[in-house]
């Protein structure tokens, strides 16, 4: 009897060989789920900052509809008086979108439940480590393409709301293809242009720091950061989302200034705005 005993005491335990075959095993399936479970992380944070887009571009259609069909202004120096002189401070607009506050000083405010998940950084620790006077927490860019270097039109634009009286808006019908015109996109400030969405330029060398895209005087630039793409939101109030080289084409293919033609027939709202021909 006392020998089964002392058998059944040495059978009962692991060998170490046992013991790392089953650790090799674990990592193993670790490595496995590991990256999925990432992707399946990041695929629910776009999926929140897709939604948010969309809700954006259709409290800009029912902002039209109560305002003679004019869209919510990118920029109104008429209302600079009240606090709100951008297409986010606007009174009116906010209280569509069901927003809280404004803005606090000079950083431009949204809720958390209206910032991407994946915005480094919409929040305080990230001014607090780059600096700078100038601070938003937005997460999104309304399309400012047609007013710029290159509109028809050009509008002298520094940062600052000039001491004239003008407003960037524009009316439902002088939108062309609304369902291609881009509304609203992840941006790093609260407006984004087509030259910021040059990526051999901008993204690649510089990702989500903002600072170092000021430093070359670029306040308007697209962020890819869901997966090398960007969620936009379009004018007939759909939302979708789109990899980088969708945003923006070059040709030929090695340069690093893009194809304007091709890209103002995405990004340019009005025919009538564009400095170039362009389908």
């Amino acid at each position: 009897m006392a020998q089964n005993t002392r058998l059944w005491k040495r059978n009962a335990g692991f060998t170490l060989i046992e013991l790392l075959v089953v650790i090799a095993i674990i990592a193993l399936l670790l490595s496995i789920v590991t990256p999925a479970l990432r992707r399946a992380k990041e695929s629910a944070k776009s999926l929140v900052c897709c939604n948010n887009l969309k809700t954006l571009a259709l409290a800009n259609q029912l902002y039209a509809s109560r305002q003679d069909n004019w869209f919510v202004p990118a920029v109104d120096s008429t209302m600079t008086a009240k606090g709100q002189p951008t297409w986010n401070s606007n009174a009116e607009y906010r209280d569509l979108v069901g927003l809280e506050q404004a803005y606090t000083g000079s950083a431009y405010q949204m809720p958390k439940q209206y910032l991407c998940p994946t915005d480094k950084q919409a929040n305080p620790e990230y001014w607090a480590s780059v600096g700078g006077s100038y601070q938003n927490y937005v997460s999104y860019g309304y399309n400012f393409t047609d007013w710029g270097p290159g509109s028809k039109n050009q509008v002298s634009w520094s940062g600052n709301i000039p001491s004239s009286t003008w407003a960037c808006r524009l009316r439902v019908n002088e939108i062309t293809a609304p369902g291609s015109r881009i509304m609203f996109v992840d941006g790093g400030d609260l407006w984004a242009r087509m030259d910021g969405a040059n990526y051999r330029l901008y993204w690649d060398k510089y990702g989500q720091d903002i600072v170092a895209y000021r430093k070359v005087n670029m306040w308007y630039p697209v962020y890819y950061r869901h997966g090398e793409g960007t969620n936009v939101a379009f004018f007939d109030g759909h939302a979708d989302y789109a990899k980088k080289e969708t945003m923006f084409t070059y040709e030929p293919p090695t340069s690093i200034t893009g194809n304007r033609p091709a890209n103002a027939a995405l990004w340019f709202c009005s025919r009538a705005n564009r400095a170039v021909s362009a389908p």
